[in-house]
């Protein structure tokens, strides 16, 4: 996986880069999640070490299971776990947009879309 960077794919957002509708709206549903989830875990500055962050947090590959039942932990203790909820609110939205089973290959195929120029 390329490292594509938090600002290239805010950079690429706002060159209307993206010629498909849903691959600009899961690039800007990423930049939401991430803006959560870099001030509370951990500094992440790609999607790759995104992924790499969201995968040990669920404990192995990121699905839309493993997100709700991330969801759930994270509601439990509602109060202390906010931003976090959040972030794995946007992440679930992505699966609306797309067929792709696992948050990886979208990353994937996202990051070779902004390839393109």
């Amino acid at each position: 996986m390329n490292n594509l960077t938090f600002d290239k794919l805010f950079d690429l957002i706002e060159e209307s880069h993206f010629k498909n509708e849903n691959d600009r709206k899961i690039a800007e549903k990423i930049l939401e999640a991430e803006s959560n989830w870099g001030d509370w875990k951990t500094s992440v500055k790609n999607l790759n070490e995104f992924i790499i962050a969201l995968e040990k947090e669920v404990g192995g590959t990121v699905k839309k299971t493993s997100l709700h039942k991330l969801l759930k932990r994270y509601n439990r203790n509602i109060s202390q776990y906010a931003w976090e909820a959040e972030s794995v609110c946007y992440l679930l939205d992505i699966f609306k947009l797309t067929k792709e089973t696992e948050l990886r290959n979208i990353f994937n195929k996202l990051t070779e879309e902004a390839k393109k120029k």
